[in-house]
């Protein structure tokens, strides 16, 4: 099972509050503004989901704070797949127990689709924002997914056979990138 929350508005710093640990707060102090929002958000959304979903404390939820590797999250002791993405106001989170995955959610802008297509082959043959932000974002999942530099897999045409899953949103294109074809999915947009 995958557990995708999204939304669509950060909350304030104060409303995530209750869904931190003191030292992701007192982390979040050493941010700016936007960051801290971003990185409140997310911890934020996955807590959330979690104790919607499995009515588990936020005590028991421990997700490491940043390094130079993608986040990590472990529930009551057990290592789970986390993946976490954030775009302008938005952020979405995925979590599941053995599903390897990768999210990512970018806010649609106006964007020189031939120039981005000349210089990143896996870009090429996009026809419309829509085609290329799902392009996009699904090369930002993979690099999540796998750990392959983004970069390098803008710079290949090749299709990638990994399930995704991409949903269309108010000025935002999300994907999903997991693991198993017969994973079963639960969307969840907050408010």
């Amino acid at each position: 099972m995958i557990w995708l929350g999204y939304r669509l508005q950060l909350l304030p710093l104060m409303q995530c509050r209750e869904y931190l640990t003191d030292i992701e707060w007192q982390y979040a102090q050493t941010l700016s503004t936007k960051r801290a929002q971003q990185f409140c958000n997310g911890r934020a959304l996955v807590r959330k989901l979690l104790q919607q979903y499995h009515d588990i404390s936020c005590d028991n939820i421990i997700i490491v704070l940043p390094t130079d590797k993608a986040p990590t999250l472990s529930i009551l002791g057990e290592p789970w797949q986390l993946s976490i993405s954030h775009s302008a106001q938005a952020v979405a989170v995925a979590v599941s127990q053995s599903n390897q995955l990768g999210v990512d959610i970018e806010q649609i802008k106006t964007r020189n689709i031939i120039e981005f297509s000349a210089e990143y082959t896996a870009l090429s043959g996009a026809e419309n924002l829509t085609e290329f932000y799902q392009r996009w974002t699904t090369a930002e999942a993979y690099s999540k997914y796998s750990g392959e530099p983004l970069l390098n897999l803008l710079q290949q045409s090749a299709k990638l056979q990994q399930p995704q899953h991409h949903l269309s949103l108010q000025g935002y294109m999300l994907c999903l990138m997991y693991q198993y074809v017969d994973a079963k999915l639960e969307i969840n947009e907050q408010k």
